[in-house]
């Protein structure tokens, strides 16, 4: 019998790849994320699933899956709440449809140029408004992500004047689509990690990402020019559990997973910001070609937000929720 459970503990330990012990967790659940382990997200991921494993003395055994090889970043939430895997990323942000409030408040969030700012006023709202978590309720959130600003990133010519976004295809949060059109240009929601090879093609003239998306998703290969026109980014949860996959944890359980919220959503925010200095030197040995935007022509596409946004707010509130309400919070917020 001994034998048998030491070929088991040893079955387990080559199947998971990890430093696991020899005694088989009490509760085995799956991670998946479209990142690797050498983004500054996944390495985020890495530390918790160590922090989780320690944090309740073994009893919690967490495997990864890398790659988008169990859940995509479109309909993460859709296939996370269907038990394809029990803990993943998630990216609201992108989804064809729903999640209308993690999917559309964060552009409202124009003009921050504090991340951690944002993340607390976000954090904020969802304690306020319930109806953030009613519409994931089939998940429980574990972290939330924000970024710094991120810039415009372009295939064959910088930008210097708004003229110049005439006619691109510019891959983009939801948040910029309203402003990029209103100078003339397509804003596509897709997946930063389905951003590449459509850069490399030309389906794409450019795509709106940080200095570290160079290096970490070696954007640097497929563009020419990073041109520093500044976008805000708002917050949105970004890692979370299948709810019956929670109901099964013993409660002393869910309140490790609880308190390690603040530190899986700050942890990530901080890998991000050690990997923007890395990208753009990256960027720079790749030969990209960095300029700074005119204080006047920032300010003028900046303007462009304000109308997108609010009608944003009615949109939503048509559907019954609090759009415009929100909108006043975060604004105020930031004249504060």
């Amino acid at each position: 019998m001994k034998l048998q459970k030491l070929v088991a503990a040893l079955t387990i330990t080559a199947q998971v790849g990890l430093a696991a012990p020899l005694v088989a967790a009490e509760f085995e659940l799956s991670y998946s994320t479209t990142y690797s382990p050498t983004h500054p997200y996944g390495m985020a991921d890495e530390e918790w699933i160590a922090r989780i494993r320690d944090q309740t003395d073994g009893r919690v055994n967490i495997t990864p899956f890398w790659g988008g090889a169990l859940i995509n970043s479109r309909e993460g939430v859709d296939e996370l709440e269907a038990g394809v895997a029990d803990i993943a990323f998630i990216s609201p942000i992108y989804a064809s449809s729903g999640y209308d409030l993690s999917r559309l408040t964060p552009q409202f969030f124009y003009g921050y140029d504090d991340a951690l700012e944002v993340l607390e006023v976000y954090r904020a709202l969802w304690e306020e408004y319930p109806q953030f978590a009613q519409e994931l309720s089939g998940v429980k959130v574990l972290a939330y992500n924000v970024g710094t600003p991120m810039h415009l990133m372009l295939r064959d010519k910088p930008f210097e004047q708004v003229s110049d976004l005439r006619g691109l295809r510019i891959r983009s949060a939801i948040d910029y689509i309203a402003a990029l059109a209103h100078f003339g240009a397509e804003g596509v929601t897709m997946p930063m990690t389905d951003t590449y090879p459509s850069l490399q093609r030309g389906v794409l003239d450019g795509v709106i990402a940080p200095y570290e998306a160079l290096r970490s998703l070696s954007f640097a290969e497929v563009i020419s020019y990073y041109s520093e026109l500044p976008h805000s980014r708002g917050a949105y949860p970004s890692r979370a559990i299948n709810r019956r996959a929670w109901d099964r944890l013993p409660a002393d359980i869910q309140q490790v997973f609880d308190d390690n919220i603040d530190w899986w959503t700050r942890t990530t925010y901080e890998y991000s910001q050690a990997s923007e200095e890395a990208g753009r030197t990256y960027g720079e040995e790749m030969g990209v070609t960095f300029n700074a935007v005119a204080p006047e022509v920032i300010e003028e596409y900046s303007a462009a937000f304000e109308a997108g946004a609010r009608e944003t707010a009615q949109g939503l509130d048509a559907r019954g929720l609090p759009g415009t309400e929100i909108f006043e919070k975060v604004r105020a917020a930031l004249a504060e």
